[in-house]
C-alpha cells in the first residue's frame, strides 16, 4: 500500500529523493534544473502551492516514489487549480501511484472549491494521457505558448 501525504518540510532525504524523481522528468535533451533547499523552503511556504508525496510499500524503505505538485490561482472568475510535475520512478508505474497523487489532488482542489484543475502533459506520455483521461480530465482543443525569459 502507498502512502500519500502533503509533504510540508524541506527535510534534506525529501529534497534529494524529490531532485531524483525531477531528473527523470523532461523528455527533452536539456535535464531540468536540481531542486535547492532554499527554493524548496519558499515553495512549501506558498500558501496556494501543495506538493503532495507517494512513499512506496514492501522493498522501498519508506522512499518517495512519486510526487504532485498543485497550485492554485485566484483569476477574475474564480479560483484554479493547477496540476504540474506529476512524476512516478518507473519501478513503480503501473502501480497505482500516479491515479493516487492526482486523486489527491482533485480532493485538494474540491476542499478548495476550484473551478477546475487544468494540467498539460507530453502528447508522447501515453500512459500520462490515459491516466488523465480515466480521471475525468477532458482534452482541450487551445493553443499552449510560452517565451522563455532566462537562457
Amino acid at each position: 500500500m502507498f502512502k500519500i501525504t502533503q509533504l510540508r518540510q524541506a527535510a534534506p532525504r525529501a529534497l534529494k529523493e524529490i531532485n531524483s524523481l525531477i531528473s527523470k522528468l523532461s523528455l527533452s535533451r536539456i535535464p531540468p534544473k536540481r531542486l535547492t533547499g532554499g527554493f524548496y523552503k519558499k515553495l512549501l511556504g506558498q500558501k496556494d502551492f501543495f506538493l503532495f508525496g507517494a512513499r512506496g510499500p514492501h522493498g522501498s524503505n519508506d522512499k518517495l516514489v512519486g510526487i504532485l505538485s498543485i497550485y492554485f490561482v485566484r483569476i477574475p472568475t474564480g479560483l484554479i487549480a493547477c496540476a504540474e510535475d506529476l512524476i512516478v520512478q518507473e519501478d513503480y508505474r503501473r502501480w497505482g501511484v500516479g491515479r493516487l497523487l492526482m486523486e489527491k489532488g482533485i480532493e485538494m482542489a474540491r476542499l478548495r472549491q476550484a473551478r477546475h484543475i487544468s494540467l498539460r502533459t507530453n502528447p508522447k506520455r501515453v500512459e500520462a494521457n490515459r491516466l488523465y483521461r480515466s480521471l475525468g480530465f477532458k482534452q482541450m482543443a487551445a493553443n499552449f505558448y510560452r517565451i522563455n525569459l532566462f537562457r
